[in-house]
């Protein structure tokens, strides 16, 4: 893919492990430097050594903390002196529970951390990209947003938010050259799911889940990050407010 990101600089959240990993390193193979941002340092040091350190910059922080956010940005201002690629990526994963049996604490925490974060991201880079009059944001949402799925309803909510507030965005920094797009994955396999992927208890779920998928297997970290490429660099130049499903054709069944 030529996403043409020679000399540009991208920040991506949740970059310690996963997706946010993987589309780090696909970021850097295409020539940007890549800000790393999550909590922990170790995995982030582990990213960096993927991408090549000269092409990348560990920032820890808490992606919920506006203060830590604004630093961070700062930081990679500092370094850089530009910013064109937004990937939010950080998110958790929900306890699971019927609606009504979820905890009111646990609704909370999947609001402020897979939603509010986007937020509190989008809203510390903006100055950046508007000012630039260009830029990139790639929101990452799930395929549980807009069709929903049993037991991770907050989950779901959230990242139905993220979509919502992707398209609004969207219209509101199109006269600032900004776009602003959303790939949803569906059954990914990552670290966040693996608790349940790997569970001897769950292989009958977990084959049907994989037997619904009209590709019939889980897609990986790779595929995401190259649907988040596309997005942020020039060959999407016309695509703004979009949502891209990478889920093996579930949606669509």
């Amino acid at each position: 893919m030529d996403a043409q990101l020679d000399g540009k600089v991208a920040l991506v959240t949740g970059a310690s492990q996963g997706i946010g990993r993987a589309v780090a390193v696909a970021l850097a193979a295409e020539g940007a430097r890549v800000g790393l941002l999550a909590r922990g340092r170790r995995g982030l040091e582990e990213t960096l050594n993927m991408i090549g350190p000269p092409n990348g910059l560990v920032a820890p922080c808490d992606v919920t903390d506006r203060t830590a956010v604004v630093r961070a940005v700062e930081t990679i201002m500092a370094e850089w002196g530009r910013l064109d690629v937004v990937v939010n990526n950080a998110g958790q994963r929900q306890d699971r529970a019927r609606m009504d049996e979820l905890e009111t604490a646990e609704w909370g925490r999947m609001m402020e951390v897979n939603l509010s974060s986007v937020f509190v991201v989008t809203r510390a880079v903006a100055p950046h990209l508007i000012a630039q009059r260009s830029g990139s944001v790639v929101n990452i949402a799930s395929i549980s947003g807009p069709f929903g799925i049993p037991r991770i309803g907050a989950y779901a909510a959230a990242k139905a938010g993220i979509i919502g507030l992707t398209r609004t965005m969207a219209a509101e920094w199109c006269e600032f050259g900004v776009r602003v797009n959303t790939v949803a994955p569906g059954f990914i396999e990552t670290p966040m799911n693996a608790w349940f992927r790997e569970d001897p208890a769950n292989a009958a779920q977990v084959a049907a889940i994989e037997a619904g998928v009209p590709l019939r297997r889980h897609g990986y970290p790779e595929e995401v990050a190259q649907a988040v490429t596309f997005l942020a660099g020039a060959t999407a130049s016309y695509i703004t407010g979009q949502t891209l499903f990478v889920d093996g054709g579930w949606s669509v069944v």
